[in-house]
């Protein structure tokens, strides 16, 4: 007797326990209803949109992230993921494509400076040399050894949990460091995102400080933190995107109108960043206004901290990866 279960050839049965279905997904077993031998064309448009959600949804979280503050924080913490791509999704991508884009369109070069500049040069350092009094020049003798005259000697500078070998490491990285600084330059953009991936936790961590008494989930803050930041890389990167593509215009005099444009909407873009960040702790955390003024300021203030903190850590790991 034959036990097997025969196949059904309806079309809208489940391929993989032959359920019937009653949506996309099945009830029984949660495969999706899809079929996967089909064109390479359709494969490769499924990958990006895989990569990117370039769905419905991904453009609606555009539009909710770029004109609607804190209205993506406050839709994912009462529960509405479905219409929207997730916060950390979300984050990663912009940082992807904002850290393609920098990289394409800076110029990591460093140019020595023209003639013209070199005179101008040469002419501001005589006026302010002419500008100090004699009695404050000090002149140090042909062949002085400046470190002797000054008391400073690197050689015999002790820096703080690194060996001799080390330092010596060290300074040999900075000396090449400074013979290519478009290396140096092309590193520390490299490593932006990472640091700023890393700030995240301590941001979101600041803002449960702040909001202490508001009965959020640290998680809440995080989702914030998150939006916030791919925001503040999507503006970053439509004003570098302005810049780089209408200086080029500044040589041409019909065109120059276009580049006063450009640099208008990039100031827009500015001062729609800060508003964004302020009207984004409004409405979420939903405080009186002097409250939530005040405690801009002062995020503000730490998150300066904290950028200057993570500037230094990637300054640091980007001569000695170098």
């Amino acid at each position: 007797m034959n036990t097997e279960t025969p196949m059904p050839t309806k079309d809208n049965t489940c391929k993989n326990c032959h359920e019937q279905l009653q949506g996309e997904y099945c009830h029984h077993c949660g495969q999706q209803d899809k079929q996967y031998i089909r064109s390479m064309f359709a494969v490769v448009g499924d990958l990006f949109g895989e990569i990117g959600h370039w769905d419905s949804r991904f453009y609606r979280t555009l539009v909710g992230l770029f004109f609607k503050p804190g209205f993506l924080s406050l839709e994912f913490v009462r529960g509405r993921h479905a219409s929207y791509v997730p916060p950390l999704r979300l984050y990663f991508f912009i940082s992807l494509v904002s850290f393609m884009v920098l990289t394409s369109l800076i110029d990591f070069e460093v140019k020595p400076p023209s003639a013209e500049e070199q005179q101008k040069l040469e002419e501001v350092q005589k006026e302010l040399e002419q500008s100090i009094p004699e009695e404050a020049k000090t002149y140090l003798p042909e062949g002085a050894d400046i470190s002797k005259t000054t008391g400073l000697n690197l050689e015999e500078t002790d820096l703080p949990l690194m060996s001799p070998e080390e330092e010596k490491q060290l300074e040999n990285k900075i000396a090449y460091l400074m013979q290519n600084p478009q290396q140096f330059s092309q590193k520390l953009v490299s490593m932006t995102p990472q640091m700023m991936l890393l700030m995240l936790p301590f941001w979101a961590l600041f803002l449960k400080l702040i909001y202490l008494f508001g009965h959020r989930y640290y998680l809440e803050h995080l989702t914030v933190a998150l939006h916030t930041h791919a925001f503040i890389l999507l503006t970053l990167m439509l004003v570098t995107v302005l810049e780089q593509l209408t200086t080029p215009l500044l040589a041409y005099d019909y065109w120059r109108w276009v580049y006063v444009l450009a640099d208008w909407v990039g100031n827009l873009l500015l001062i729609w960043l800060i508003l964004y960040l302020l009207l984004t702790q409004k409405r979420f955390y939903q405080q009186s206004w002097p409250f939530t003024i005040f405690k801009f300021l002062v995020s503000g203030v730490i998150y300066l901290g904290l950028l200057v903190a993570s500037f230094v850590i990637m300054v640091i790991i980007g001569i000695l990866s170098s």
